[in-house]
This record gives C-alpha cells, structure tokens and sequence, in this order.
C-alpha cells in the first residue's frame, strides 16, 4: 500500500472516529527497531501533530524473544526505544506472545490506557488538531516549495546577469544592461513565487 493510499484511508478512519480516538495503540514488535519501523513512527507523528503523542500508548510484542536480558534492560539498552517511550509520555506495556492464554497482560494494558484517559481528563484526540497537523504539513511543503522555486531563481537571475553584462558591458559599455536583466528576472521571480 503506497503512502497517498495509507494517507486516504487515515483521514477515513480519523472521520469515522467523531469525536475522536481517546488512544492510539502504537503496537513494536521487540528486538531490532528497524528503519521502517523508525520511519512509521516518524510519519505518525508527522501527520498526527504533536499532540497525538499524548494519546499514545506503546504495545511492545515478542517479550518471549528477548532470552538473555529482562525486557526493562532491554528498552534501557536501546536510545532510539527510550526516545520513543519518553515521547509517548513514558506509556507502554509489553506482551508475552507465548503466553497467550495469560489474560492478565491485557487486562493491565486496559488499565494503563483508562489511566491514562484519565490523565487526559477524559479528553480524546480531535478531528481538529488532526486538521491543524494537516495545515502545519501545506504550510511546510508550500514553504519549501517556495525556496527551491527561489533558488531556482537566483540561479537563473545568476545567468541571466552573466549574459546580460557580457552582451551589455560589449554593446552598451555599461553596467545598466546588467541592471535592466536583474529587474526583469526579478519580476518574473516574485510572479511565479505567488
């Protein structure tokens, strides 16, 4: 599934979800935090906003893979694992995938979730601050669209200088060609930066 196709059916589920998820379940498999994984945690919060990191909640799976450390030496072990924790308010809970008849490990992972609704006041996670995160992401890319296209610019206006002084400090003995090229790729610049 590409990204633009992942992207649809998030903005579906977020509408569905009126007036909003109070938890995002944020489900890592132990042992290697991978570059995908990395990169799905940073799109999140990239699409989310910030404020998505208080409604999430950490599900580590796999905890039977990690033989030779307790799983807490483990998560210490990692920096990019204790950037994520502390990013998500230091909420998560860890499941034992070999002990599936243990109902106790989700028993406890609905109670750390209704504490931390509670924390929240209640609270969920709005359609609002979705759309605002949406807004903040058109800004950033106008915003760098708008500094490639000026950079492109001055590359041309860079150009159009050289040839200017070159056929105008020739022709015309003086710099006013040079002045006239500038004036000229800098009102084409400023309408097509608008």
């Amino acid at each position: 599934m590409d990204e633009d196709h992942v992207k649809i059916q998030i903005d579906e589920c977020v509408r569905l979800s009126v007036p909003g998820p109070h938890v995002f379940l944020l489900v890592v498999r132990l042992g290697r935090f991978t570059q995908e994984e990395k990169s799905a945690v940073q799109w999140i919060q990239k699409h989310f906003g910030e404020e998505a990191s208080l409604y999430t909640m950490l599900l580590f799976t796999g905890a039977d893979q990690i033989k030779k450390k307790s799983v807490e030496e483990f998560l210490n072990g990692s920096t990019e694992l204790q950037d994520l924790i502390n990013c998500c308010g230091r909420r998560y809970h860890i499941f034992n995938n070999d002990d599936e008849q243990n109902i106790t490990q989700v028993t406890e992972l609905m109670q750390k979730i209704e504490k931390m609704v509670k924390e929240n006041g209640g609270e969920h996670y709005t359609n609002e601050m979705y759309k605002e995160a949406e807004r903040k992401i058109r800004e950033e890319e106008t915003k760098m669209w708008r500094a490639e296209k000026w950079e492109n610019a001055k590359t041309y206006l860079k150009g159009v200088a050289l040839v200017a002084m070159a056929v105008g400090g020739v022709a015309a003995g003086s710099p006013k060609a040079v002045g006239l090229a500038a004036a000229v790729g800098a009102a084409m610049v400023g309408r097509e930066l608008r």
